[in-house]
């Protein structure tokens, strides 16, 4: 599987690369699962894992830029969840949580997430984003209107809901 999760993840950075060319070259380093990709601005190092545990934090504190790539699945869901304050302490870290069978995929940056995030739903959204991420998508129920950030107030709706009864 870690093989897969590597080709993936080559994959992943080569088509992200496509419009800025700063890839150098990249470096696979099997025994300990990482790759280091050399761009021309930065060095990043690519954990590979199917699934997080406690060491993987001591490893990404000795590297300046770094990505954990992980298999989207409950464990390392809970692993985020669980670490969160360690994890949104740590500077330049990605993690991207892969569904290989679709390759659908979220990417998080905790330190700056919580930064923007209210820290009473942050569980909430993280779990949206998994669970979209393996196909359960949260769909708006039909006859409710998504708002909008552009509208003045709320009073819109209702005078909508007015006109469709006359």
């Amino acid at each position: 599987m870690n093989k897969e999760l590597k080709e993936w993840t080559v994959q992943y950075v080569k088509n992200k690369d496509l419009a800025f060319r700063k890839l150098v070259k990249f470096e696979d380093d099997e025994k300990n699962n990482i790759i280091n990709f050399h761009f021309k601005d930065k060095d990043n190092k690519h954990y590979i894992l199917e699934k997080l545990d406690e060491k993987i934090i001591s490893l990404i504190n000795n590297s300046d830029w770094k990505t954990i790539v992980c298999l989207n699945i409950d464990e390392n869901f809970d692993f985020l969840i669980k670490h969160w304050d360690k994890l949104s302490k740590i500077h330049n870290l990605n993690i991207i949580f892969v569904n290989l069978k679709t390759s659908e995929k979220w990417l998080i940056n905790p330190k700056l997430h919580s930064m923007i995030a209210d820290p009473d739903s942050i569980r909430i959204g993280l779990r949206t984003m998994f669970d979209t991420a393996n196909g359960k998508i949260s769909e708006v129920p039909k006859g409710k209107k998504k708002s909008s950030m552009f509208e003045e107030s709320s009073d819109s709706d209702s005078e909508e809901e007015n006109e469709e009864k006359n």
